[in-house]
């Protein structure tokens, strides 16, 4: 009898978990029994993204001094969070892939800069849904660290150029997408600065560091002109979000020690000109791709089984 009770309660225990892990975080093999379908809003799947990711962006060194227009762009219809907490693994890998996949790096498995036991096929980028689920969607990355189109997204996205180019090049080309389609006209689009990072590098990661508080002011300038095209297509009746994001700060000449406030805490704003946001809510890397989704109007069950972030959306 009392064998019989243990099985019926081992059985049970069994059932509970598994409801449980349904509910909150399901193993990732149980996902994939919930199929690929996505639900598609059509009043949202014409909105557009603009996501600029500038690497080793410190919070502190966002002031109006030496970034006026990020600044007061931070003051319009914003969430603005800047102490934005990185993955336990500060380096760029792990946190450019938990900001495209929407889940932290002990399921997307990169644990550093050589993406080597990468899991995109199990958890692939936000873009991969998008370009599954609406045929007509057109996605683009430029970016100059080249790891991120080469490992990420160079599956999902239309446009992802995977030769090395600096900064300025990636605003260049960022400006002919935007205000002349070259060479596609994009929807969705993630940009990637990365001279801040090297520069902290060099000199030292503070907004006491004149070579750092130089190359920001000149980033500082960048957004100021993409933001400002992005506002006259919202005239034209287009419909875009705004994201600025970074993968970490930093301390000293690096960004190892997770335990530093200035490393694990960094700049995190979505701007939208009417749109309610979360408040009192403390974001995550893994908090991108949900907003992103929750903005176009897909809905994804074998995402949201798989997702650890959540929209930052009302």
């Amino acid at each position: 009898m009392l064998n019989t009770r243990l099985l019926y309660f081992y059985f049970f225990l069994i059932v509970f978990l598994f409801i449980q892990g349904c509910q909150k975080d399901m193993p990732f093999p149980d996902c994939d029994l919930l199929g690929q379908t996505v639900v598609i809003d059509s009043l949202r799947s014409e909105n557009k993204v603009l996501i600029i990711g500038i690497d080793g962006f410190r919070s502190d060194a966002m002031t109006q001094e030496i970034t006026p227009f990020i600044y007061n762009f931070s003051e319009r219809n914003t969430y603005k969070n800047l102490s934005h907490l990185t993955e336990e693994d500060t380096y760029s890998g792990p946190n450019w892939s938990s900001i495209l996949t929407g889940v932290h790096y002990n399921k997307h498995n990169v644990t550093d800069n050589s993406f080597n036991g990468s899991r995109f096929d199990l958890f692939p980028s936000f873009f991969n849904y998008l370009e599954c689920s609406l045929d007509s969607i057109n996605t683009a990355s430029i970016v100059n660290w080249t790891p991120i189109n080469k490992y990420i997204l160079s599956a999902d996205v239309d446009y992802s150029p995977d030769i090395s180019i600096n900064d300025a090049l990636v605003y260049n080309k960022a400006r002919d997408l935007l205000i002349n389609n070259d060479p596609i006209r994009a929807d969705i689009i993630f940009l990637h600065f990365d001279e801040l990072d090297a520069i902290g590098h060099a000199f030292g990661f503070s907004p006491d560091i004149p070579e750092y508080r130089e190359v920001l002011s000149i980033l500082d300038l960048y957004v100021d002109s993409l933001i400002s095209i992005i506002d006259n297509k919202r005239l034209s009746g287009e419909d875009w979000m705004c994201f600025l994001i970074s993968d970490h700060g930093g301390d000293g000449h690096s960004h190892g020690d997770y335990s530093i406030s200035s490393i694990r805490e960094t700049v995190f704003i979505v701007e939208h000109p009417f749109l309610d946001f979360k408040e009192n809510y403390r974001s995550n890397q893994t908090d991108i791709a949900p907003t992103i989704f929750d903005f176009i109007g897909i809905s994804s069950p074998h995402f949201d089984c798989k997702k650890d972030g959540e929209s930052i959306l009302e």
